[in-house]
């Protein structure tokens, strides 16, 4: 699926925090001006998930804005597959020009190689160009559960060993690694509940089928401010606006690494020249200080996050240690 966007107004809201922060990136790209460059031709974004899907709608988002600032056509093509193997694949085998990228869960460049014994590209196929927003997990449950806070769904799971069922976005997903942080660090067992999206997971839950979910906010806000479900941690050093009753996982007494965000993330073909790839991270975080782009995702629980590639390929580094260690000791494959 194409579509081409054109330019579209800023809003003029401050959002001052985040604004130096991507000042703070700016600054970084301006001192390789003279070598930064944007692709020539058109420019395609490729989104390994369903139209419709978070990654999607920021996708498009973006190539809006990048189609304004670049007076250059940026179009989203959606190549939905096998956990994001088919347009990371895609992207991987591209020509290094620059004129192809891909906008994937950062994780699935970590994980991917660790949870798969075979894959038609590897993680160093592809190098980091930027990262466009992150989203903070959190534990949700059912309002009538048998425990009210996070100390006592754990005190539960310690008693019940295995009876506490939670949903996830199924195995080797970024909900199930975090789930699989939480047993080993409590020592518990809990029952992983996997679906096929989160859509269908928190659906689930507020139908009764399980009483809980680790999930971005984006599925159960509607239902936590109902009353209906209730957020019990939330995986972020500070309170989400959207969900600002709900705890964060250290004010709950636990560790603040036990939820794993999700980095949506800009990665090129690896062979793209370094010029074409500041230039192209400098056009992103242009697009990234709009403030209309800025609140636009808020809403939805996405945090707009401007990084340098350098920063890029560090988180998919550290990630892939961590994680993979995780999904080697859990014995977690996928074929």
């Amino acid at each position: 699926m194409n579509q081409v966007f054109t330019a579209a107004p800023a809003s003029s809201s401050p959002l001052r925090r985040h604004l130096l922060a991507v000042a703070g990136v700016l600054l970084l790209a301006a001192s390789g001006a003279q070598a930064q460059t944007w692709p020539a031709q058109t420019a395609s974004i490729v989104v390994p998930y369903p139209p419709g899907s978070a990654p999607d709608v920021l996708a498009r988002g973006l190539a809006e804005r990048l189609s304004g600032a670049t007076d250059k056509t940026v179009v989203v093509e959606n190549k939905p597959g096998a956990n994001a193997i088919v347009g990371s694949d895609a992207v991987a085998k591209a020509a290094a020009t620059g004129n192809t990228l891909l906008l994937v869960d950062r994780l699935t460049l970590s994980v991917n190689p660790v949870l798969y014994a075979k894959l038609p590209y590897a993680a160093r196929d592809l190098t980091g160009v930027s990262d466009v927003a992150s989203v903070d997990l959190a534990v949700v449950c059912r309002a009538d559960a048998p425990f009210k806070t996070w100390s006592e769904m754990i005190d539960h799971a310690r008693k019940h060993p295995g009876a506490l069922m939670v949903a996830t976005g199924g195995q080797g997903s970024v909900h199930h690694l975090s789930l699989e942080l939480i047993e080993r660090h409590y020592g518990v067992q809990i029952t992983d509940v996997p679906y096929k999206g989160m859509v269908p997971a928190a659906a689930a839950v507020v139908g009764g089928d399980v009483p809980c979910v680790v999930t971005g906010p984006e599925t159960v806000l509607e239902h936590i401010r109902s009353g209906r479900l209730r957020g019990l941690v939330v995986g972020n050093a500070r309170r989400s606006p959207l969900m600002p009753d709900v705890p964060t996982l250290a004010e709950a007494g636990a560790p603040g690494d036990l939820l794993i965000p999700t980095h949506f993330t800009l990665f090129a073909p690896a062979r793209t020249p370094p010029q074409v790839i500041r230039g192209i991270n400098a056009a992103v975080a242009r697009a990234q200080a709009d403030p209309g782009f800025v609140s636009t995702f808020a809403a939805r629980g996405l945090v707009i996050a401007p990084g340098t590639p350098e920063q890029v390929n560090a988180g998919v580094e550290a990630e892939t240690a961590r994680l993979g260690k995780l999904i080697r000791d859990a014995n977690i494959r996928l074929e």
